[in-house]
């Protein structure tokens, strides 16, 4: 989730896949950072054998955002030829950064409303397979990148507008009425992890959250030093996975999709504005209640700091290949 990117973007120009930009450079360093103060010193060296010289899982963090760029040609990677290949050989790539799954999502499960065979949860899962392997198959990302994109997606997953998406059902008026049931969200307009929802400001729910709210955490200070604050601070067992480590993603993705609700039960929605029928929603307007920004930025700090820790708990518990190459 990221996992913040500036996206006040008017309303023409947004669409579902501007979802794939949680937490943006900002947040997605600070997640790395935190992470390469809790590796175990054999992780590290297995880790360093998949970074290059002078990389870290900070810097690297932010790598699958600017391959996403760069089919755009934009960016520090928008003429490189590596980014091209992987575009080109994954062209679905955007879609790896998120699922639209319902609020009231208890577990998830293949097929679900809203999940995708290269959702978010699906790819991070994808990402250890190929990370453990003693092969890699032609037609699979490399180690290396495999990593990149579990640092990247670990942020992103907790990012609780990349989980969690609103369903809606709209009364005569086309006023907005929330769903939560993932029942009744079947076959209903969501509005894709809240990019369809706009305050009387023109400012995007999902761009709140992906920029201001981590800016509001950072307050003027550089990822190593919110990294550092966070890290200072400590971490809670209650964040630990339970069971095997394969299975944490899928607790920890529920859980986003829990705080995801508590983010859009404060909402005032307002009216709903469609292309043609009510399937080619468009936008809805909300409005925010007092407090909502400060109190939610204590949430995204937090989220911050679980990512870390629980990335760098992933990275300690993998069966790295005795001789792993890129």
């Amino acid at each position: 989730m990221p996992v913040l990117l500036i996206l006040l973007l008017t309303v023409a120009g947004w669409s579902f896949t501007a979802q794939a930009s949680a937490f943006g450079d900002l947040g997605h360093r600070t997640v790395g950072a935190i992470v390469d103060a809790q590796l175990t010193s054999e992780t590290r060296a297995a880790v360093g054998t998949l970074l290059r010289s002078g990389e870290t899982l900070a810097t690297v963090a932010t790598w699958p955002d600017e391959v996403k760029r760069a089919k755009k040609n934009v960016g520090p990677l928008a003429h490189d030829a590596g980014a091209q290949r992987f575009n080109e050989a994954f062209p679905d790539n955007r879609e790896w950064h998120y699922v639209d799954l319902p609020l009231d999502t208890d577990a998830y499960r293949e097929g679900a409303v809203g999940s995708r065979h290269n959702d978010i949860v699906r790819t991070i899962q994808r990402c250890i397979l190929v990370i453990e392997s003693t092969t890699v198959a032609d037609h699979e990302m490399t180690r290396v990148q495999a990593l990149r994109w579990l640092v990247h997606l670990l942020g992103d997953l907790h990012q609780p507008l990349h989980l969690g998406s609103g369903y809606y059902r709209f009364d005569a008026q086309r006023q907005a009425h929330l769903i939560t049931d993932p029942q009744e969200a079947a076959r209903k307009a969501g509005d894709h992890g809240g990019t369809l929802l706009f305050s009387a400001a023109e400012e995007q729910l999902h761009a709140l959250w992906d920029d201001r709210l981590v800016n509001e955490v950072a307050k003027g200070r550089s990822y190593l030093e919110v990294a550092q604050g966070l890290v200072a601070e400590g971490h809670q067992p209650a964040w630990d996975g339970s069971g095997s480590y394969h299975e944490w993603v899928e607790q920890w993705a529920v859980e986003s999709i829990r705080l995801g609700k508590s983010a859009y039960e404060r909402l005032i929605f307002g009216a709903g504005q469609f292309d043609g029928d009510q399937n080619g929603l468009r936008k809805i307007t909300i409005t925010l209640p007092p407090g909502y920004e400060q109190d939610e930025a204590k949430l995204v700090k937090q989220q911050l700091a679980k990512a870390g820790y629980r990335l760098a708990a992933i990275l300690n518990a993998l069966q790295f290949p005795a001789a792993a190459s890129h």
